[in-house]
């Protein structure tokens, strides 16, 4: 088993070890995390994942109620696993979800619109490093939509778990978020320039590499 594989196996057995209560504890911690970055909230389209509860993962649904409390637009993934690919679907109030075979809340009728609208994206992790490297499931959906986006979209990974130092054998095409939110801090990462940002005034954790 390489590097990579036992880290996602170890950190969706670490996830598998929570409670329900614990899930939806951390979950809000992370959003209040995230609501903290105030420069990201005067966008107009963001892109989320929906989560697999079976999974534990993270509940989404405190960042998708606040959005729309602000008027904005939310799309979320509707996967295609013959093509490993994914469609960008809007999402609203009164979107109708099903979870398909494999646990994954979709809209029942799909509005697709072109992911070039997208300026967030929230990205679906296990864990990530302090060089904005993550461990994802291993299928590359989002390594490939991330490819469909204009080149400036915001990337930013929730987890429950602290970043480790580094993540072995990266790939050329893996992707790289710009912001980590753990439930205790904000880790900006990878190569876009933070400094400076209006209405930002927290002491976060920056990493220069």
């Amino acid at each position: 088993m390489n590097e990579k594989k036992e880290l996602r196996r170890k950190y969706l057995f670490y996830r598998k070890l929570l409670t329900k209560k614990e899930v939806l504890r951390s979950s809000y911690d992370i959003f209040l995390q995230l609501k903290k970055l105030l420069f990201i909230w005067n966008k107009t389209y963001y892109h989320i994942f929906l989560p697999i509860q079976k999974y534990n993962e993270i509940n989404t649904f405190f960042i998708t109620n606040f959005i729309f409390q602000k008027g904005k637009y939310i799309t979320v993934p509707y996967s295609n696993f013959h093509r490993i690919s994914i469609d960008n679907c809007l999402f609203d109030r009164k979107t109708i979800l099903k979870n398909n075979k494999y646990g994954i809340p979709e809209p029942v009728q799909k509005h697709i619109i072109s992911p070039s609208f997208i300026e967030v994206i929230f990205v679906p992790l296990l864990v990530f490093d302090l060089k904005g490297y993550r461990i994802g499931y291993g299928k590359g959906f989002y390594d490939r939509f991330l490819t469909l986006c204009k080149k400036n979209v915001l990337k930013i990974g929730l987890s429950f778990f602290n970043p480790i130092d580094c993540i072995p054998s990266i790939h050329k095409n893996d992707l790289m978020i710009d912001i980590g939110i753990t439930r205790n801090q904000i880790y900006f990462l990878g190569k876009k320039n933070f400094k400076n940002i209006p209405n930002n005034n927290h002491n976060h954790h920056q990493t220069n590499y």
